[in-house]
């Protein structure tokens, strides 16, 4: 009885076993390889980083995109923002590796705000260096992903790094930190009622604000911010309209990454690289970012470089009336993947020619 019941079980098996062969022969796709998602684990510093390693359907080695994150609390997948993109990638054959910033997600730790240039960017390093060594990864194709202050960070990265083959940079700044956060506050005022014709004064104040060398240069210039009584009424971007007492007041450090223009890093640039800003972005200034760019990699020489400034999109690339923070905070979780059409494309043109 028992010798029957195993040549039963054998059967049956032979049986399973000549129908995956059946099915591998007639359809192929049954068997083919499926884009397959890896949990990743590494270290930096004091963080514990938690990230997802996808490939595409293929046979490897694979060419592979880290994704650098903008500012603020994000995971792996930034909400809902990162699949669509993502999904353009695995389509033309690249890996993609994005994690959960630390204390987001998996992740642990807090990124110190007086390190934030240095412990980011040497996160991405620290997974250059793991992911470079995967079987299934080509080591000489690890490219870079980043939006917004990842335009800091990707810099830096270049910079110390000489495994990076290419670079798409999205909405990313063309100027210091001071310029870019003058120039995000005049834009909510402008969305909030200041004038078109004030505009430009503000965004200068501000920026003079925070490079002022001496108090009483400070206290001028704030005295003149009270001229624009708008200013109170988007005090949640962190603007403090009052003068601070003398002992509190101290000079900005012009060496600090603050005062940092990263286009010192991309003028030595010679890798690939895809630029795309959003005409309606009011966050990073699009018309100064793509001209910066441009001089930027055409004074480094470089052969290789497309910079789209794409009519009708915010900072993220998404279609948008206004550009605004409160049209973004409205947006529901579909309007988050309304990218424009020309952005994904030209992304997956891009990278299908780059292979």
């Amino acid at each position: 009885m028992k010798f029957e019941i195993t040549i039963q079980k054998v059967i049956q098996k032979e049986k399973i076993l000549g129908l995956c062969i059946f099915f591998c022969l007639i359809i192929p796709l049954v068997c083919a390889n499926s884009p397959s998602v890896e949990k990743i684990t590494f270290h930096s510093g004091p963080f514990k980083i938690e990230g997802d390693l996808r490939l595409p359907e293929e046979t490897g080695p694979h060419p592979v995109i880290l994704f650098v994150h903008g500012d603020g609390p994000n995971n792996r997948t930034s909400g809902v923002t990162y699949p669509p993109i993502m999904e353009r990638m695995l389509r033309v054959g690249y890996a993609t590796f994005a994690w959960d910033k630390p204390g987001t997600g998996e992740s642990t730790g807090q990124i110190d705000r007086n390190r934030l240039f240095e412990q980011r960017s040497q996160i991405v390093l620290d997974a250059i260096a793991v992911i470079k060594g995967r079987p299934e990864i080509n080591a000489k194709q690890i490219g870079l992903w980043g939006i917004s202050q990842a335009g800091y960070i990707m810099p830096i990265v270049l910079s110390k790094c000489k495994d990076i083959a290419f670079m798409i940079a999205v909405s990313c700044p063309g100027c210091a930190g001071v310029d870019q956060g003058a120039y995000l506050v005049a834009e909510q005022a402008v969305c909030a009622g200041l004038s078109e014709t004030d505009r430009k004064q503000v965004k200068d104040l501000l920026s003079s604000i925070e490079r002022a060398r001496t108090y009483e240069v400070y206290v001028d210039l704030k005295k003149k911010l009270a001229d624009f009584p708008v200013l109170a009424s988007i005090s949640e971007l962190g603007l403090n309209m009052s003068i601070r007492p003398k002992e509190e007041w101290h000079a900005g450090d012009l060496n600090g990454d603050y005062f940092w223009n990263p286009m010192m890093v991309i003028e030595h640039t010679t890798i690939p690289v895809l630029a795309f800003f959003g005409e309606k972005d009011t966050q990073i200034d699009p018309i100064q970012g793509a001209q910066a760019y441009q001089s930027a990699l055409e004074n480094a020489g470089n052969t290789n470089f497309r910079i789209e400034l794409i009519p009708g999109v915010d900072h993220n690339l998404i279609i948008s009336k206004t550009g605004c923070l409160k049209e973004r905070r409205s947006r529901s979780r579909s309007g988050w993947q309304n990218y424009a059409p020309q952005y994904l494309d030209t992304l997956e043109e891009w990278l299908r020619n780059l292979r």
